[in-house]
C-alpha cells in the first residue's frame, strides 16, 4: 500500500501529489477518513497508550 496526499479540485477530482503506476480505466481504492468519527477513535486510541506508559505513581498525566 503506498499513501499519498491528493488536493481536492472539485466533488469528483482529485489532483495527486505524484504520479501512480496506473493507466487510464484502471480502478484505484481511497480512503476518506470520517473528521469527526476518526478523529475521536484515534485520539482516545492515544490516549489510552499515552497513559499505559507511564506508573500508576504518575498520577498527574491521568488528568489529560
Amino acid at each position: 500500500m503506498k499513501i499519498m496526499q491528493a488536493k481536492i479540485l472539485d466533488a469528483t477530482h482529485l489532483e495527486l501529489s505524484q504520479p501512480i503506476a496506473a493507466h487510464p480505466g484502471d480502478v484505484i481504492v481511497i480512503s476518506i477518513p470520517d473528521e469527526q468519527e476518526e478523529d475521536q477513535t484515534w485520539q482516545e486510541a492515544s490516549r489510552q497508550h499515552f497513559l499505559e506508559a507511564y506508573d500508576d505513581q504518575d498520577a498527574i498525566y491521568d488528568e489529560l
